[in-house]
Formats: C-alpha cells, structure tokens, sequence
C-alpha cells in the first residue's frame, strides 16, 4: 500500500573500472543516479572531489549521431513505404531486436563508423546529385516564375543589367503609380530614359501591376533606382541568360521537366536504399543513444585522483542485485555502502510497486499526482471502485461489450509498442466487462431497443433486478426492496439512488479510515479526531440509526459533529472560523450526495438510447420504402454517439469521485517519480 522503500548506495570505484559499472548499471535500470554536482560545491565535499566531466568518448559520439539522424532524415524525406491503414494502426508492427554485445565505447564507435562507411559509400552520391537537382530546380523555378511577366516582350534578356553605357532593368509596377513614374524618370534623367510597357498582369485577386523594362544611360543607374524604390517597383530577378522572355521560358519548362524525371529515378534509387539500410540506421541510432546517456552519466559523479564517487537510489528489493553488479562489473576495485534514505522527503523517488492485475492502474493515479514517500499509494483502492462506479454510470451490456472490445484492441494490439496503450486498454476492458454486469442487473441493451423494436418488456421476464426509470419484476410498489424511515424503496430510480449513497457513503469511510490511520502514525492524536473522526463517528451514528431506527443517535451526532467543527475552527482562527467551522457539516453532507451522479449517468445513458430508439422507430414508420435505412442509420449514430458521450462521461465523473471526494480525506501526492538509469532499446537487445 505504500510505494517502494528507497535505499541510497553510494559506491567508491576505481577510475579505470567506472565505466563497467556504468554500462552494467544502465543496462540493469535498478538505480536512480543522484547528480553529485549540487552537493559538490559544498566546500567540505569539493576539498575531497571535483565534480567528474562527461566521458570523453561523448563528443565523437554527438558528432556520429549527428551523421546518423542526417541519413534517418534522408531516408524518412525518399522513403515510399506502404500504407498501413487501420489494420496497420490497430495492429502495429513491432521491430524485431537485433542482438549486439559490445563491451566499451571503442567497440560501438568502430562497429558504427564501419556500417556508416558502408551506408555512406552508397547513398552519397545519389544524395549529391538529388540536392544539386533539387537547388536548380529551384531556381529555375524562381526564373520561370519571373520571365512569365515579360512574355509579351521581344528582347534578349542578356542586355538586361549594366553594360558598358547602358542600364537596363525589368520589373513591376502597379497601374496607379505607373505616370508618375514615368514623369520622375524623365526629370530625373533628363530625358536619357526608355520605358518599355508590357500588358497589365493579375499578381492576385486585387492586385494588377504593369510588367516594364526601362533603359537608361549606365551614369543615370543610382537615380533611376532610386526613383524606382519609390515607386514600389519590384524587380524581377532575372540574369546570366540568353533569348527572348518566351524562349527562356520554353527552355526552362524543358529542363524542369528533365530534372522532374531525373529526380524521379533518383528518388527510387534512394529509396530502395532506404529500405536495404533503415533499420541497421535505427540500430546504430538507438546504440549512439544509449552511448550518449553512459557518456552523460559521468557529469553526475564525484572524481578524485584515482576514483569515482557514484550515489544512487534503488529499491530496497534491488539492493543485493546492484551491489553483486558494481562489485562484479568493477572486479572488486569497488566499495558499496548502503543507507536508508538521508534527504528531505520531497527529494525521495517513489516508485509505485503493485501486483500486476493492479499496475496499469498506477496511470490514474499518476494522473492525479505521485504519492509522496511516506504517503499511502492509493492505486490499490482506487481500482474496485473506479469500475464499480464506470460499471453502473455506463450501464448498457452492449455499450459495455463494444468498450470491451475497444479496449482489447488497444490493451493486446497497440499495447505491444505502446505502454499508455497498454495500460488504457487494460482499464478499458476491465470497466466494459463492470459495464456489461451492471447493464445485465438493469436490462440495458441499447436502452430499451428490446421493447422498441422486438415487443420484449425484458423487466417482467425476471431478467434484469433493477429498473432505472420504473419497476420491474423484483422491485415493485408491490414488492419494495425495502423500508427506511416510513419511505419505501419500490422502483429502479429510488433502488439506484440508495445504492449511489450507500456505496459513497462506504467510499468515504474507507478514506476517513485511512486519513485517520495516516494522522494517528503521524503521531497528532487531536488532529486524527478531528480531521477525519468525528466523520467516521457521524457515519457509525448513521448506520445506527438505520438498523435501530432510532433517530436519536443520528441527530445527537450531527449535533456533536457540528460543535466539534466549531471548536475546531476556533482553533485555527478564532470565533468568526468557529462560526464559519459549523458549515463543513454541509460539506460533508455535500460529498455525499456527489455520489448521486451515479444515479443520474445511469438515467442519462438510458435515456438517450431510449431517445435514440423512439427516434428511429417514428422515422421508419413515417418514411415509406427507405424509412428502414434511415431508422438503422439513426441507430447507429445516435448509439454511438450516446456511447461515446457517456463514456466518456463516466470515465471522468468516477475519476472526480476519486480524486476529490475520496482524495481529500487523505491524499495529498506530489512525490518525485523514480526515474531509473535505465538504456532504452527498441531496435536492440543485449
């Protein structure tokens, strides 16, 4: 019920025998390694040691893994895979590992460098050739979109630019600005200037501009730029060619054409190589990763002359395994000592350690926050009633079946390369099944598509105990499920709405007693009674109360509770909190009747499907000859629809339940995660 207990080793290791004890430590993933830097600049630990740098062997490692995420890229830009569609999705391929053994850094440097020789000598070339293509391509691209403008001209554009007493430039320019451009080009060089107009272009929707080439003398060139800057004059990038605007751009639709079809091949080229080398990339990928973290490691450490300092937290399970690992691994030029935790709690990893029908669970209370070290894990309990409640909110064995199903897939088939897949899949199917219960024990199969369409009143045929908007063959004005106080309990609604409360009223005496467990450990006597106590003392005075039907109990309690709250907001703040205390009685009164949303998702679901099938019923007895169609398509989308609201809708209302009225009467989370020193192989094994 708590999270693992923590040991700190701290290891004292021969300098020539660390990097061992690194590799092995990291391919284990039993140690958390604690970053000794911080504690190092501690001036009585910096007189002992330095903090170490990262290996040297890192920097040659960057510099491969560099070349190798270049040729991935490569390979990902070429490769023309096939279409995995949603078999592909739902049924995700899972790489096979391909088994390396290496036993120091130079090994995986050389082993890298030798694949990356071969993979280089065959894609270098090609890939050469497909940037030089794809850089003409562009600008040819750029020329074709400029000479497009001056088509209507019949000049050569090699005399465009500076020549020996010419200046000759093209561009354009919008139809307003046009005359006075004209009129300040003439002032501006008195008269020694040409301009050629072409016909008006569209260079969008609302802009029209005027294609021009203008011609000056070589010494008017800076005033007939300038003059041209400020009329907005955009100039059309063109030079180092030959011909007429429309033989260029004959010419270059030829080449684009011919660099289309050469890139083509090219393209097939690589990707065949990317198909023969992907997968030995992703190795030599994930192998430099894995280098990179060793590499890394060194930084945590503390070095003297001759030795290495390494601290670490593990699991106090795991203790006599890392220590057999550093002893071994350092051939005995090691010394292990080990210690109970020494940091502040807040600094302790937690490490969630429960069975495993119960670990996929572990995400939603991850989800809320880890516990603390010294705090309760509450995954245990969470589970049961986190699919009791999603069981009777969703309430429809179909619905229930579908979920199941989904979450099969996802837990069986996603769940094989994906780990959130997994444990989601798990929840999910296991809350279809509570779905599927609850929908049999209330006769919901799409709602009430039996009476609908088949005529079957399924609640006097005895095969569902409760139902949710009426009676049924158990519970029945003339069979009440039971008597309470004069009012008896005789339809579904009523029968679920007292099953809402009860199972709330048992979820929050389970926190209380917990909360109440924690505080009295804490050693705070006062604090436990009045924090979670007195409630579970008013829950005990209620369940009295209902077996002896004595109302007296019930209200000397409240009234005991109530000033007890007063008594304890006097503590904290004086007689405006005491007044202020008397109203947390509400608030208790109002975590219990939160658990009334069971009561209404379960009405909710039931209705709308019973919406749905009184929809599609009318529509296929309204519309002659495709009313069928209809009504069938109106089934299908509204259920799934109505499925995928509510269950939704029920995953995050039995959440709620958990994380703030079950939570709050003693959880309080945040702890650090454990995250383990720990090589990530998806392409490799060792």
């Amino acid at each position: 019920m708590r999270p693992a207990r923590m040991n700190k080793i701290r290891a004292v290791i021969l300098d020539e025998k660390v990097d061992p004890v690194i590799r092995q430590l990291h391919e284990s993933g039993l140690v958390e390694l604690y970053d000794l830097s911080t504690k190092l600049e501690d001036p009585e630990w910096n007189a002992l040691m330095t903090p170490a740098p990262s290996a040297e062997y890192g920097r040659n490692v960057a510099s491969l893994t560099i070349k190798v995420s270049r040729i991935l890229d490569l390979f990902s830009n070429v490769s023309v895979g096939e279409k995995a569609g949603l078999s592909g999705v739902l049924n995700p391929k899972v790489p096979a590992k391909k088994k390396l053994s290496f036993s120091s850094s130079e090994e995986i440097i050389s082993n890298v460098e030798n694949v990356l020789e071969s993979v280089e000598g065959e894609i270098s070339e090609p890939a050469s050739k497909l940037a030089e293509l794809e850089n003409r391509k562009t600008i040819l691209e750029m020329l074709k979109d400029s000479v497009k403008y001056l088509s209507g001209f019949d000049l050569d554009l090699k005399f465009l630019g500076e020549g020996s007493y010419t200046y000759i430039v093209s561009g354009l320019v919008s139809q307003e600005n046009m005359s006075e451009l004209e009129s300040s080009l003439e002032e501006a060089t008195e008269g020694y200037v040409e301009i050629v107009k072409g016909n008006p272009v569209n260079k969008s929707e609302k802009e029209q501009k005027i294609p021009v080439i203008v011609a000056t003398l070589k010494q008017c060139a800076d005033v007939v730029s300038a003059e041209l800057r400020k009329s907005g004059f955009e100039r059309l990038d063109i030079a180092n060619v030959e011909g007429t605007p429309s033989e260029i751009f004959n010419d270059t639709e030829k080449e684009l054409l011919g660099i289309e079809n050469e890139t083509k091949a090219i393209l097939e080229k690589l990707n065949a190589l990317s198909k023969k080398w992907t997968e030995e990339v992703l190795v030599l990928h994930e192998v430099l990763e894995i280098e990179k973290e060793r590499a890394e490691a060194y930084s945590m450490t503390g070095k003297t002359e001759r030795t290495h300092l390494i601290e670490a937290w593990t699991p106090k399970k795991h203790v006599k395994k890392v220590q057999e690992i550093i002893e071994s691994a350092s051939e005995g030029y090691a010394v292990v000592e080990v210690s109970e935790p020494d940091e502040p709690v807040e600094k302790i990893p937690v490490m969630l350690d429960n069975a495993k029908a119960v670990k996929p669970f572990e995400m939603l209370t991850e989800m809320y926050a880890p516990p603390k070290y010294n705090e309760i894990d509450p995954t245990m309990m969470i589970m049961p009633g986190f699919l009791i409640f999603y069981g009777i909110m969703l309430t429809d064995a179909v619905y229930g079946l579908l979920l199941t199903l989904a979450g099969l897939v996802l837990w069986k088939r996603m769940g094989k390369v994906s780990n959130g897949a997994y444990n989601l899949g798990y929840i999910l199917t296991l809350s279809g099944l509570s779905t599927v219960f609850f929908g049999i024990l209330t006769g919901g199969y799409l709602g009430d598509f039996m009476y609908q369409f088949l005529g079957m009143d399924i609640y006097t045929t005895g095969f569902a105990l409760v139902n949710p908007l009426g009676e049924s063959t158990y519970i029945s004005a003339a069979k009440p499920l039971l008597s309470l106080g004069g009012i008896d309990v005789n339809n579904g609604p009523m029968a679920i709405l007292l099953f809402s409360i009860v199972a709330g009223i048992i979820h929050l005496f389970i926190g209380l007693t917990v909360g109440l467990k924690e505080s009295l450990s804490k050693g705070s006597v006062l604090d436990a009674f009045l924090n979670q106590g007195m409630w579970i003392l008013l829950i005990l005075a209620i369940v009295a109360t209902v077996v002896t039907g004595n109302m007296m109990i019930a209200g000397g309690a409240v009234i005991a509770v109530i000033a007890l709250c007063m008594i304890k907001g006097f503590m904290n703040g004086g007689i405006l909190d005491a007044l202020l205390g008397a109203m947390d009685i509400t608030g208790f009164l109002g975590n219990v009747l939160s658990y009334a949303r069971l009561l209404a998702l379960c009405l909710a679901t039931g209705g709308l499907a019973m919406a749905v099938n009184i929809m599609a019923k009318l529509l296929g007895d309204a519309v002659p000859v495709i009313g069928i169609l209809i009504a069938i398509v109106m089934l299908v989308f509204g259920h799934a629809f109505n499925f995928v609201m509510n269950g939704l809708g029920s995953f995050i209302h039995s959440l709620r339940l958990h994380y703030v009225e079950f939570f709050g009467q003693y959880y309080e989370g945040g702890g650090k995660r454990f995250s383990p020193f720990k090589a990530k192989r998806e392409y490799t094994s060792n």
